[in-house]
């Protein structure tokens, strides 16, 4: 369809004067034959209007936005599709029209807006957003641009919804990577989903071109700006800017949508703080300290054996927590480990298993020596039969005594011969040496338990060494944690 000021669109519209034009079409102020007043409409270009898929999301789109209610969120009053006489659809949304200028152009008039009047507009920015955002709408292409600015200094935010209705015509869809780039947040850049969060990071990249008089990122194509925005930091505002405002900026533009204002609200209100002299809300300080929490208890969780449910929903949680890939630990098993357990969290297990055995073993060890000591009563007759050794020596000499004072008036010489052969036969000498020697032997299960006592190492003392396997596997416990945190994100 040729445009033209008088071209008449659908019988109702009466083009008059062009306003603008972009990637998604044109924009004339037009006047409303029915309701006799003056409206903006935008006409979609031709291809747009040819994708029947483009053409069923804008309806939805633009039937949402429609119920949209904020002063600061351009009115959409109708919406509709015509056909020219060659038989071409042509799509076109009737809007407000609005006595403003665009941001841009603002910026390119007057270099650095004053903070003060950039934080006004930024507050009201945020607030237009979060009506969308409360109603399920991301707006997804917030640029100065897309931001009007009246006289009164009233915002107006314009084209809710169309940026995601775009995404469904592949012919278009790297013009519109080309006219976003430079306002993409890093999600988006990446191929993820947007969300709250990313229209908060187009809206921190405004504020930061409003502020700074320049784009924090450049470059040669979108390609590389994009790449920017997924793995560089700006550079810093001028020396000028306050410290609450430089905090309040690089929030927005934080490469982590966690650690940004979760929506518009959340940003007005931090900007609402820092116009009244206060610190803004820094959630990355916030995020590093709950990602610190989360691994304490992790590794709080990790030492207690894995025997429940829930100790392996909590340790699941923990990484859940720290997303961290836990890297894997090298470490063999001959039993392959439990499944649904990280590496980390199955060397722990592992760990844990090889103390509970150990435990069980000195354990036993314990309670058989415990069983041994109940057996002592033998050791009575230990104590008799050590005692009767030492006197052995009176016993024999009494003897010798006796049998030489009868012999000494008549043979000396013959005693001698005669006690060896009585000391011989009698079986007591050799008897004794028997159960000296069978002494020994049926002692030695508790002569070494007495000497362990005697030492200081008794059966009461067996708990410290069964203590120290777990000082061990603390050290391994700690060594198997450290591993993830040295791989890290």
């Amino acid at each position: 369809m040729t445009l033209n000021s008088g071209t008449v669109i659908k019988d109702r519209y009466r083009l008059q004067r062009f306003i603008a034009s972009g990637g998604m079409g044109e924009v004339w102020e037009a006047l409303d034959t029915v309701l006799d007043r003056r409206v903006a409409i935008k006409i979609l270009k031709s291809e747009l209007s040819a994708d029947s898929e483009f053409l069923s999301r804008f309806r939805i789109e633009a039937r949402t936005t429609a119920q949209l209610h904020h002063p600061s969120i351009a009115s959409i009053f109708d919406y509709g599709e015509t056909s020219d006489d060659a038989g071409r659809s042509t799509a076109f949304l009737v809007m407000e029209l609005i006595n403003g200028e665009p941001l841009n152009a603002v910026i390119s008039r007057m270099g650095r807006i004053p903070v003060p009047l950039a934080l006004d507009m930024l507050e009201q920015t945020g607030n237009a957003l979060q009506v969308a955002h409360e109603a399920g709408l991301v707006h997804r292409d917030v640029k100065p641009g897309n931001i009007l600015v009246t006289p009164a200094g009233q915002v107006k935010i314009t084209d809710f919804g169309i940026a995601k209705a775009i995404d469904a015509a592949p012919v278009t869809r790297t013009g519109l990577v080309m006219g976003t780039a430079q306002y993409i947040s890093p999600e988006q850049a990446s191929g993820q989903n947007a969300t709250a969060a990313s229209d908060v990071y187009s809206l921190g990249v405004v504020g930061y071109e409003a502020i700074a008089g320049k784009r924090p990122f450049v470059g040669e194509g979108v390609l590389t700006v994009a790449m920017k925005h997924i793995h560089e930091a700006p550079a810093p505002l001028p020396d000028d800017v306050p410290a609450e405002v430089r905090t309040l900026i690089e929030v927005a533009l934080s490469k982590d949508p966690a650690t940004r204002y979760a929506n518009g609200g959340a940003f007005a209100s931090a900007v609402a703080k820092v116009r009244a002299g206060k610190q803004p809300p820094d959630l990355r300080g916030a995020a590093a300290g709950a990602g610190a929490a989360a691994a304490v208890g992790a590794a709080s969780t990790r030492v207690m054996p894995p025997t429940g449910a829930n100790t392996r929903s909590a340790s699941r949680a923990a990484p859940a927590a720290y997303g961290y890939q836990p890297a894997t630990a090298a470490h063999g098993y001959s039993t392959p480990p439990p499944a649904g357990l990280s590496t980390g969290q199955k060397a722990v297990a592992w760990g844990a298993a090889a103390l509970l055995v150990l435990a069980l073993i000195t354990t036993g060890i314990l309670m058989m020596s415990r069983i041994t000591d109940t057996r002592d009563p033998i050791a009575p007759p230990v104590q008799t039969t050590e005692v009767p050794v030492q006197p052995e020596p009176e016993p024999i000499v009494p003897t010798t005594p006796e049998e030489t004072t009868p012999e000494t008036t008549e043979p000396e010489p013959t005693t001698p011969e005669e006690t060896p052969e009585t000391d011989e036969p009698p079986v007591t000498e050799p008897d004794d040496p028997e159960t000296v020697t069978e002494t020994p032997d049926g002692l030695l299960p508790r002569i070494i338990p007495g000497r362990g006592n005697s030492a200081g190492r008794g059966p009461s003392e067996l708990p410290e060494d069964v203590s120290t396997p777990s000082v061990d596997s603390e050290a391994a416990v700690g060594e198997a944690e450290e591993t993830p945190e040295e791989s890290g994100p």
